[in-house]
C-alpha cells in the first residue's frame, strides 16, 4: 500500500563527496544518504514514513511527493534509519525539486507547461509544436501537476520557444543507442556502464537521430555529482544560449507608409547586448535616383529603435547590404520581438518582389558586460529568407 508520505527509500548509489557525520551522535550518516526515523511498529503513526535526502550542507531535504522521488530514484531499498534524537539534530532544508530532464510540470492556476533545468530553473514551453518536437507525440504524458506551495521553490528562466532540449536532458542516439546529457550548447557522453550508477531511468530518455546540432563535450564519470545530487548543489550552472525564432513570416509589402520587412524573436537567457545586424536587400531598390526604401531600422515591441536609422547608399543597385549597429541591451530571461522596418515609397509596382536576407554570421551579440562576441547561438542553421510581394 502506498504510504501517505513516502515508502522506505534507498540510494541506488552512494554519492562520493567527502564529508563527516553531523556529529558524534548521528554516526554513519553522510551527504547523499536517504534517511528516515526508525520504524516504531505502530501502523497508526506516520512520522516514521517520511524520507529525507541528507545534503552536503547537512540539511535534511523532504520529497514533496512520490513523483519527485521517482524522478531521482528507481526503488525503495536501503534507506538509513536513525533515532528521533538524531533526526532532531539535523536541520530541515528546502524540498527536493524534480530531477532535470525527466518530467514536465505545471500548476493548476496557470495553463503553462514547463521543462525543468538544473537547480529548479523552469523553461516555459511556449508552443505545443515545440513540446511535440522535443518530447514526442505523447509529450503530455510527461506532465505532472505541482502544488502551488512547492512551485515557489522553482525559478522561472527564459521561455523555450525553439526545439532545443533543456540542460540536463538525457538523449539517446537512435543509430547506436549511445547516451548523452545536454549541457547548454554541448552534449556530454554517458558511458553505458554508468547508467545504473547515475540512476538514469530509460523511460526518461529522448530518442534522437541527429545530434550534430550540439558540440561534443567530455564524458561523464561516476564520481561526478551533477546528475545524482538530489539537492542540486552540484548542478550544471549553464544559462540557456541566445535563441532566434521566426514566428511571423512577412510576405507582403505595402506602399507609401512605414512597413515591416523582417521579424524575429530573440530570447536572452543571460543578459545580452545586441551589437550589430547586417541586412541584404534584393529587388528594385531605386527609381529615378531615389530609393524606394528609406529610414531602415530595427524596432522592438515597445517601439524602441535599436540602432537608429540608415539609408540606402548605392543608387541604381539591385542588391545592397546595410549594417545597423549599436548596443541594444536585453535583461536575463526575456524575449524581444524585433522587426526590421522601412518607409516604402509609392513607386513600387504591384507584384514586384523584395527579398530580405540576414546571414547568421552577420549578427553580433555579447553576454552582459563581456565584450566578446557570441558566435554560437541557436539556430545553428541558416536564418530564413523573407520574400515580400508588393500589393
Amino acid at each position: 500500500m502506498l504510504r501517505r508520505i513516502l515508502l522506505p527509500l534507498a540510494l541506488a548509489a552512494i554519492l562520493l563527496a567527502p564529508a563527516l557525520p553531523v556529529n558524534a551522535t548521528v554516526m554513519g550518516v553522510f551527504p547523499g544518504d536517504l534517511i528516515k526515523l526508525k520504524n516504531d511498529q505502530n501502523p497508526a503513526t506516520h512520522a516514521d514514513e517520511a524520507v529525507y535526502y541528507f545534503d552536503r550542507d547537512w540539511f535534511r531535504r523532504p520529497f514533496p511527493n512520490r513523483k519527485v522521488f521517482e524522478s531521482w530514484y528507481r526503488d525503495f531499498s536501503g534507506v538509513k534509519e536513525i533515532t528521533a534524537v538524531e533526526m532532531a539534530e539535523i536541520k530541515m532544508g528546502p524540498p527536493i525539486m524534480y530531477r532535470p530532464g525527466t518530467r514536465l510540470i505545471k500548476i493548476p492556476s496557470v495553463p503553462r507547461v514547463y521543462a525543468v533545468e538544473p537547480n529548479g530553473v523552469l523553461r516555459w514551453i511556449t508552443d505545443e509544436a515545440v513540446a511535440r518536437e522535443l518530447f514526442g507525440a505523447n509529450w503530455s504524458k510527461r506532465v505532472d501537476d505541482v502544488a502551488e506551495v512547492f512551485f515557489a521553490n522553482y525559478t522561472e528562466g527564459a521561455p523555450l520557444k525553439a526545439a532545443i532540449w533543456p540542460t540536463g536532458t538525457v538523449v539517446r542516439r537512435t543509430s547506436d543507442r549511445a547516451l548523452f546529457v545536454t549541457d547548454g550548447l554541448k552534449i556530454r557522453p554517458i558511458p553505458a556502464a554508468q547508467t545504473a550508477v547515475l540512476r538514469l531511468n530509460p523511460a526518461d530518455f529522448i530518442d534522437v537521430a541527429d545530434l550534430s546540432y550540439f558540440e561534443m563535450g567530455v564524458g561523464f564519470i561516476s564520481t561526478e555529482q551533477q546528475l545524482t545530487d538530489s539537492a542540486q548543489l552540484y548542478y550544471l550552472d549553464t544559462l540557456p544560449p541566445p535563441q532566434l525564432t521566426f514566428p511571423a513570416m512577412i510576405s507582403t509589402l505595402g506602399r507609401g507608409t512605414e512597413r515591416p520587412l523582417y521579424a524575429f524573436d530573440l530570447t536572452a537567457g543571460a543578459p545580452l547586448v545586441l551589437r550589430q545586424i547586417k541586412v541584404k536587400l534584393s529587388g528594385r531598390l531605386w527609381q529615378d535616383g531615389q530609393p524606394l526604401l528609406s529610414n531602415l531600422k530595427f524596432i522592438d515591441t515597445k517601439g524602441e529603435n535599436l540602432f537608429g536609422s540608415i539609408q540606402l547608399s548605392a543608387p541604381g543597385a539591385a542588391e545592397e547590404t546595410v549594417a545597423l549597429a549599436g548596443a541594444y541591451t536585453m535583461n536575463a530571461n526575456t524575449i524581444g520581438f524585433i522587426e526590421l522596418r522601412a518607409d516604402a515609397a509609392a513607386g513600387w509596382q504591384n507584384g514586384e518582389k523584395l527579398t530580405i536576407k540576414i546571414d547568421r554570421a552577420d549578427i553580433r551579440m555579447s553576454e552582459g558586460t563581456n565584450p566578446d562576441i557570441l558566435f554560437d547561438f541557436f539556430p545553428r542553421t541558416a536564418l530564413p529568407t523573407m520574400t515580400l510581394t508588393v500589393k
